[in-house]
């Protein structure tokens, strides 16, 4: 078949522990869509880059030495990105949500049950809701590392929460604290917002139109033979989050 003499290039970078060059097979999301295709027979080859760099190579179609990029994994929606990409069937869902100590718990549901709370973040994330109620004096945006230290400062009480979506909060709970502090950090139950994750192509492509309507495929199938379903299981048990071997 023509399919299995196909091969996709998707850019890829560091979001543990859906993606990631270091751990188990590349991350939950890399592991998910490398299943995907080869229900289709299509062979997929991932290029690790920092975030930026890996946006402008799909975007551009090509990397500065020539590679031709397909696309990229896993980019939420937005309406400049579409005239651009091609979306996928989503490949991840996960809800974002505050995570606090449990000493201190929130219990919000607007933004204006956080009065004079500091929320902490990162430098290259936007937090919509949270930029909003800090123009309008509501709280404090503190963005200051990565999400391992941003954890690390919650416990030492100088942020009030962290914003994130579960798996990944969990991964960095997981693997940058001891289990005591783990158990001291709860969240909150209501949802900053119920994120959505895809696998993007290039519309300048003309392979990409096909490629995508097989990944469909593909994710189709590995859901109804159950093997959707086991690496989900093997995301909450923190397979993910082990460091691939090296050989």
């Amino acid at each position: 078949m023509l399919a299995s003499q196909q091969t996709i290039r998707l850019t890829n970078g560091e979001w543990p522990p859906y993606t990631s060059q270091t751990l188990y097979q590349n991350g939950f999301a890399s592991d998910l869509v490398r299943a995907a295709f080869d229900a289709v027979e299509v062979k997929v080859i991932f290029g690790f880059f920092p975030w930026k760099r890996s946006y402008q190579y799909a975007m551009g179609g090509r990397s500065k030495d020539g590679t031709i990029w397909n696309g990229s994994l896993v980019w939420v929606y937005t309406p400049e990105r579409a005239r651009d990409f091609i979306y996928s069937d989503p490949v991840i869902i996960d809800d974002e949500v505050l995570f606090t100590l449990k000493s201190r718990p929130l219990i919000w549901h607007t933004t204006v049950d956080l009065k004079s709370k500091v929320i902490g973040g990162t430098a290259h994330t936007v937090y919509p809701i949270f930029e909003q109620a800090e123009k309008e004096g509501i709280l404090r945006i503190d963005r200051a590392g990565n999400y391992d230290i941003l954890f690390k400062r919650l416990l030492k009480g100088r942020i009030d929460a962290v914003p994130q979506v579960k798996n990944v909060a969990k991964y960095f709970l997981r693997t940058s604290l001891t289990k005591r502090d783990q158990a001291k950090v709860i969240y909150s139950p209501t949802i900053i917002q119920k994120r959505t994750y895809y696998l993007i192509l290039n519309r300048k492509l003309i392979a990409n139109k096909k490629l995508v309507a097989l990944f469909n495929k593909g994710l189709a199938k590995i859901k109804k033979s159950g093997k959707y379903h086991k690496l989900l299981r093997a995301l909450q048990s923190g397979v993910y989050d082990t460091v691939a071997p090296e050989f």
